[in-house]
């Protein structure tokens, strides 16, 4: 090692021009990091939506659901299959055991799912399940003279293709009332008239619309293509169009008849099956923009600002375009207060160490290693492909002390107490050096192992926290790589310069060395007073655990809040879009609300959803004076007041249900019920659901239970068959009067119109339906009533199954400040006191399910943390008794972090887990320095003299680094702006557990070491 320092000091400005040049490199490739909230991870789930019209509940179960349902549970690795089905729509979330390729078993799923023949006119859809499968950025057009129909050219024709050219964008979906179509309006008097019948009418259409090939001629050196009946170009020609369904002629042939004679055809919106609104205008169709995966949406969604506002000149009259939400505002307002954090934090550390030396060219030394390090931290992570978010980020942030460990250590040992001349004083620095560099390599080493048990965490928290925690280890390892390379060039070139030391400082080192030296001895003489401190300490432990609160994660005020809803069943859209218009002028006038829009007919995740079913983005102003989770509370209690008939509401900040949504959790506590009678389990889920909310227990109860209907039934009677009509023929005669046919479409440029022919009539009701003429196969007509029987059944539910399965569910929301597991005892002892029958049996799942199971596994993490730093520390040792009494001092610094949690407040959630994993991780160094120096001086068992010896060395080292770490902490713990909320509890456990590691470390690891000695000697 000696040998390798004088080489560095022989070659020290090829060394520092190095130096520079890792910056310029680090520099590059943060400038080229991606840029997002969360890690662009894909998840173990994908999602398989079916969509055919609004064909009945139980065709779409038999004849898409179950088929669906049985095909993706043989696909190899599936381990979870849920269903929903309703009218039109079937929706299958499938989930992969842990460790799948989710892109090799997307692919196979799909492959898989190609192979079952769907209904004609079903549409399916299989959605791979990641960050880029919401939008980034919304938008509207809006106008107060134009319909969404009428603006979708504008949209499909100028703002999607602007935006889809923009390097980084993967999708750009538009939201409205739907394509414009060409509407024939059938007579039934005039068909009467020429004995025709809707059936005619669409058949003749479809026949006459070419053009068609019809073969190719080759004359004058040309190659002529035949097209025979060219195809009408707007509804006039439309009009105008003949078909042979005109009176008979002698032969008995359809005299040519124009279409229009026949009907009414005009061009319109299509049926409101879903509509968009934006408050402040008429008509609104709402886009969202898509990123690619990997992309840097911050630099896309700058790209697409500056698209859009060019675009906006050639809008037509009286259409505008205005923005809803930006995520890439909120990526760029959290990364910056990480950053700031970080600063701050870097700033901290760097006094606290100009505090202990008193040598400003010291603590500038120190810090100089962070950009170091942070440089060769960003390339690789350029290198590896990932990006930087809140996890990366936050894993340097937390490394932050670490990195600047490394240098002080060298440092202070380099510089501490050097004499003579300067050739002197730089040769001793670099022996001091050479004797501290091999044990902080190897305390840095066993560091970086404390996270590999992360590698093995399952789950939303494993594919997260394997980003921080790689940021973690690329930290520490470029920090090491740093100390090795570039600090001992800087100690030396130090320790050759003459200082005049503090005498101040001098004698505050000398009473705090003295005072700790006659603790310590008079501790390891009597190892016995360690019991007390143990024992309180586990107790504190034990107290905190069961009074802390629980979260699966912490919170995090976004401004932006996701509120979907559910009318009464049976709602159109035009009552469904009225009360959410009247939710959003509410938002706007609390005082904290910028901008609202809304959906209807689609839901945040899926594009298809029940007519009753809307969903509201409410913008908050980026300086909202109340929290959030306040604007959230008052919202809730204003729209159940305003409307207390609804079915369904809930309101959620954006981000953290796409978490959710992403891993397949919709609500923090869900209650399932199982059993093989779906009415069965959806009264029995009815009669709990009250229970659950006359308990008073919990904010809100929804008993998802969505319905469609009501619905009229009409079945044939024996007269059908008489008359000769089949009950297909009764159906088409149905259809083309109250929903329509499509013949064919028209070609308005690059625009395509359907063509939807329907019967037209005086408006029906249900009492009044029985008399709707029919016409039998001979032309005759007769009323409904007389070949079939009407009958009108209430709501129609919808079919839920887990794994084939039927289930029933309700979503609970703990009441403010209680946590995940006090919520979930609760429901569990009313669920007890309901006694449900035998053969339903209930499951409790959600964020509780996953948090349950992420806090087993970081408790199996951090035990088996500590046995890995067991079996290196007695290898490194080679004395097991060394290694426990170490090991001891490091585990007995967590209570320091549940206990501060406790104090500030924060629940226990799995980031403070991780904090508690960087407590062990940055403690073990300590115990390492000071039990390898003892070794160096006393062999390899040295005598607790020795022991004591070192670790009154190590205490100016240690106290530096640790104050310098929890300080460091402060910025993340205090909070700076909202970016910091996601980091807040891991860093206040940092700092408990770092604080109460000085003393674990200082003395009750010398005394355990001494208790355990003495024990082997008797």
């Amino acid at each position: 090692m000696r040998v390798y320092l004088h080489f560095l000091w022989s070659n020290r400005f090829s060394i520092l021009l190095s130096a520079l040049l890792l910056l310029g490199a680090g520099w590059f490739a943060l400038q080229n990091l991606p840029e997002s909230v969360f890690p662009n991870v894909n998840f173990p789930r994908v999602a398989v939506l079916v969509n055919d019209g609004s064909l009945p509940v139980k065709f779409m179960e038999v004849e898409v659901t179950k088929p669906l349902e049985a095909l993706a549970k043989g696909q190899p690795g599936v381990r979870l299959v849920r269903s929903q089905t309703g009218t039109g729509l079937s929706k299958l979330n499938i989930y992969f055991e842990p460790g799948t390729n989710p892109q090799t078993a997307y692919l196979m799923l799909q492959a898989r799912l190609a192979q079952y023949r769907l209904p004609a006119g079903a549409q399916l859809r299989v959605i791979r399940m990641a960050p880029y499968t919401y939008p980034f950025a919304e938008y509207a057009l809006v106008s107060n003279q134009k319909s969404s129909s009428a603006m979708m050219p504008t949209f499909a024709f100028k703002i999607r293709p602007a935006l889809l050219s923009i390097p980084g964008i993967y999708q750009v979906q538009g939201t409205g009332r739907g394509w414009p179509q060409v509407h024939v309006d059938l007579d039934p008097a005039r068909l009467a008239q020429h004995h025709l019948s809707a059936r005619q009418v669409i058949n003749a259409l479809q026949s006459a619309q070419g053009p068609f090939f019809s073969g190719v001629l080759h004359a004058y050196h040309q190659q002529l293509i035949l097209a025979t009946t060219a195809r009408p170009e707007n509804d006039q020609t439309l009009a105008a169009l003949t078909l042979p369904l005109g009176p008979p002629d002698a032969s008995g042939a359809r005299t040519p008849l124009a279409l229009g004679a026949l009907g009414r055809v005009h061009t319109g919106p299509p049926p409101l099956l879903s509509e968009a609104a934006v408050p402040g205008y008429q008509h609104a169709l709402i886009i969202d923009v898509l990123a690619q995966s990997g992309a840097n949406d911050v630099s896309v969604a700058h790209a697409v600002q500056t698209r859009l506002n060019n675009l906006r000149k050639h809008l037509p009259p009286g259409v505008h375009l205005v923005p809803i939400y930006d995520l890439s505002h909120l990526i760029s307002h959290s990364l910056r207060d990480v950053w700031i954090a970080l600063g701050l934090g870097s700033l901290i550390a760097w006094l606290v160490v100009l505090a202990f030396l008193g040598r400003l060219d010291g603590a500038l030394a120190t810090l100089a290693v962070v950009p170091l390090a942070l440089a060769a931290t960003f390339l690789v992570l350029h290198m590896l492909g990932y990006g930087l978010n809140i996890m990366t980020l936050g894993g340097i942030t937390a490394a932050i002390g670490a990195l600047v460990d490394h240098a002080i250590v060298v440092v202070e040992r380099g510089l501490h107490g050097l004499q003579g001349k300067a050739s002197q004083r730089r040769q001793l620095a670099l022996r001091r050096s050479a004797d501290i560099l091999p044990l902080m390599s190897l305390a840095t080493l066993t560091s970086c192992l404390v996270f590999l048990p992360l590698l093995f965490l399952s789950g939303t928290l494993g594919l997260l926290f394997r980003h921080m925690a790689l940021a973690i280890v690329i930290a520490l390892l470029a920090s090491q790589m740093v100390a090795l390379l570039v600090t001992p060039i800087l100690t030396a070139w130090l320790a050759g310069r003459v200082t005049s030391p503090s005498r101040r400082l001098h004698h505050a080192e000398r009473w705090v060395r003295r005072h700790y030296s006659q603790w310590l001895i008079a501790g390891m003489r009597r190892p016995y007073w360690a019991i007390a401190p143990v024992a309180i300490l586990a107790g504190a432990a034990g107290l905190a655990l069961t009074v802390l609160p629980t979260a699966f994660l912490p919170h995090w005020d976004e401004g932006i809040i996701s509120v979907p809803y559910r009318t009464q069943v049976g709602s159109s859209v035009a009552e469904t879009t009225r009360i959410g218009r009247a939710f959003m002028q509410a938002a706007l006038h609390n005082p904290n609300v910028q901008r609202a829009s809304l959906m209807v007919g689609r839901g945040f995740e899926f594009r298809h959803a029940p007519a009753n079913k809307g969903a509201i983005t409410i913008v908050l102003k980026p300086d909202h004076h109340d929290s959030t989770e306040t604007v959230m509370a008052e919202l809730r209690k204003q729209y159940r007041s305003m409307a207390p008939n609804l079915i369904g509401l809930s309101l959620h900040q954006t981000m953290i249900v796409r978490l959710g949504n992403l891993s397949g959790a919709h609500a923090p506590l869900v209650v399932y019920l199982f059993g093989s009678d779906s009415s069965v389990l959806r009264g029995e889920g009815a009669r709990l659901a009250a229970a659950l909310k006359n308990s008073h227990d919990f904010a809100s109860v929804n008993f998802k239970s969505p319905s469609a209907g009501p619905e009229l039934e009409i079945t044939p009677t024996p007269m059908a068959a008489l008359y000769g009509i089949t009950p297909p023929g009764i159906a088409d005669q149905l259809k083309a009067r109250f929903w329509g046919r499509q013949a064919g479409f028209l070609l308005h440029g690059e625009q395509i119109l359907p063509i939807r022919v329907k019967l037209v009539g005086q408006p029906q009701t249900p009492q009044t339906l029985s008399a709707l003429p029919i016409q039998l196969p001979n032309g005759a007509m007769t009323s409904l009533s007389s070949i079939a029987s009407l009958h009108i059944q209430g709501a129609i539910p919808f079919v839920t199954h887990q794994n084939l399965v039927p289930d029933a569910y309700m979503w609970l929301q703990p009441k403010p400040g209680e946590g995940l597991a006090q919520a979930a005892r609760q429901a569990k002892k009313i669920i007890t006191q309901m006694h449900l029958p035998g053969n339903i049996t209930p499951v409790l799942g959600g964020y509780y399910r996953q948090q349950r199971q992420s806090f087993q596994q970081m408790a199996l993490i951090l035990a088996g943390a500590l046995g890995l730093l067991l079996i290196l520390l007695g290898f490194q040792f080679s004395s097991q008794r060394a290694a426990v009494a170490a090991l001891l001092s490091i585990a007995l610094a967590a209570p320091g972090s549940l206990l501060l949690l406790w104090i500030c407040g924060l629940e226990l959630d799995s980031t403070a887990f991780l904090g508690v994993l960087l407590v062990f991780a940055i403690a073990v160094n300590n115990v390492i320095l000071i039990f390898a120096r003892a070794r160096q001086i006393g062999g390899t068992h040295p005598r607790p003299a020795l022991v004591a010896f070192a670790a009154r060395q190590r205490l100016r080292p240690i106290l530096m680094t640790m104050l310098a770490d929890v300080f460091g902490f402060l910025p993340l713990a205090i909070g700076i702006g909202h970016g910091t909320d996601l980091l807040k509890p891991l860093a206040i456990a940092v700092m408990g557990g770092l604080l109460l590691s000085i003393f674990m470390s200082l003395w009750l690891a010398p005394v355990l070491y001494s208790a355990l000695m003495t024990s082997r000697k008797t």
